[in-house]
């Protein structure tokens, strides 16, 4: 389950970095990828989650997460009504993201998979 986890929340880190290109040049991003991105991103959470009800859970990496989740749902409110997304929103985001997916390979290579 924790290795499907890190599949997703790499797919999602991608597509992140995707929009973050959009964002950092001063373009408008594309919807349809922000939703896959955020779909990534929760499906990740929800087995992360999933996980932490059976068995002994990475804690730190889920805070990060959830943490960057939040970022993450204020920048596309922030698009979807017009406003300028500062740029160091998306990079704030995805370092946050990324430290939690460190801390969840780390917990993964230590030998907490199931």
């Amino acid at each position: 389950m924790l290795i499907f986890a890190i599949v997703v929340f790499v797919l999602a880190a991608l597509l992140g970095l995707y929009l973050a290109s959009f964002i950092l040049t001063n373009k408008n991003t594309p919807k349809g990828v922000a939703l896959i991105h955020g779909g990534f991103a929760l499906t990740g959470i929800l087995l992360l989650s999933g996980y932490s009800l059976m068995y002994d859970t990475p804690v730190w990496a889920l805070v990060f997460f959830l943490l960057a989740a939040m970022g993450g749902a204020f920048m596309f409110y922030l698009d979807l009504t017009g406003k300028k997304i500062a740029k160091v929103l998306p990079l704030g985001h995805g370092l946050i993201a990324a430290v939690g997916l460190v801390l969840l390979v780390l917990y993964v290579y230590q030998g907490h998979s199931s």
